[in-house]
């Protein structure tokens, strides 16, 4: 009897694998994000932990950092990352606090019984804003990292911590926030650095460079919360956008300078440079002092 090889399954009968990137179900989050989740994060946070999800969605809510706070120099922690972070802790229960930074250590013994010695004592990274599962039972808790503005690889960082915590039952759910896609496209090409180049580079901590680290596994099986800051969430964004609008019309300059009757390109070009030094005029670097 002939055999044949089972059938290839198309696409689209491929299984959603729960660890990808995904559309969020819950509602009560806030406008001017991105949300994605991994492993149901989303329902597992607001259904077992209503308490902290009541305390992200406030601290959410109550972010609003400036234009000019983007625009300002570096140097220590970013000013209004720190707020967002006790935007957390003054979140309570009970009037007790429930957030704050954590480090976990994750301690093993092996024996038979009566006879255990420890193998092993290993101190996590520190988690920016751990929040209690609850006063009763402290853990598993959940894990919020702000990732602003950091070299890309701190996702990496995160995301491993979170795998090891959650595979010894420390964390329930991760959280990251980040850059949206609209607000990394709209900032890395205005916001300029003093030392002339732009601030908000494709190698840093954003968007793109999160989503596609965990749909390759980051984080293990841990459930995880992806939130992008959109646009809307910054006071003055509108400057930004003024700025970004000069630009494309240099641009098009560039790119059409034929067609617009130009004998050469190197008498476009003044006008192109004009153009761009018009842009960068209306929003120059910001002293962080």
């Amino acid at each position: 009897m002939e055999q044949h090889d089972e059938a290839v399954p198309e696409v689209d009968d491929v299984v959603d694998l729960a660890g990808q990137v995904r559309d969020i179900t819950v509602s009560g989050l806030p406008e001017g994000y991105d949300f994605k989740a991994t492993r149901y994060a989303d329902v597992i946070l607001k259904e077992a932990f209503p308490g902290r999800f009541r305390d992200l969605t406030r601290a959410l809510e109550q972010f609003k950092p400036t234009l000019d706070e983007l625009r300002s120099g570096g140097g220590g922690r970013t000013v209004f990352v720190a707020r967002f972070d006790q935007s957390l802790a003054d979140q309570q229960e009970d009037g007790q606090t429930v957030w704050g930074k954590q480090n976990i250590t994750i301690e093993k013994a092996l024996g038979f019984e009566g006879n255990v010695a420890p193998v092993s004592k290993v101190r996590g990274h520190e988690i920016d804003m751990f929040g209690l599962g609850s006063l009763e039972q402290p853990l598993p808790g959940i894990a919020v990292e702000m990732e602003w503005n950091n070299k890309d690889p701190f996702f990496d960082r995160d995301l491993i911590n979170f795998q090891a915590l959650h595979h010894e039952g420390a964390i329930a759910v991760g959280v990251i926030v980040t850059r949206s896609v609209d607000l990394q496209d709209l900032i890395s090409k205005v916001i300029q650095s003093k030392d002339g180049g732009f601030k908000y580079g494709t190698s840093t901590t954003h968007w793109d460079k999160l989503v596609p680290r965990v749909n390759l596994g980051g984080g293990g099986e841990c459930p995880l919360l992806l939130i992008g800051i959109r646009p809307e969430k910054i006071k003055g964004i509108e400057l930004a956008y003024q700025v970004r609008e000069v630009l494309d019309d240099a641009e098009g300059l560039k790119a059409n300078w034929r067609e617009l009757e130009y004998s050469s390109w190197s008498e476009a070009k003044s006008d192109y440079d004009e153009l761009k030094n018009e842009a960068f005029a209306l929003m120059p670097p910001v002293s962080s002092e």
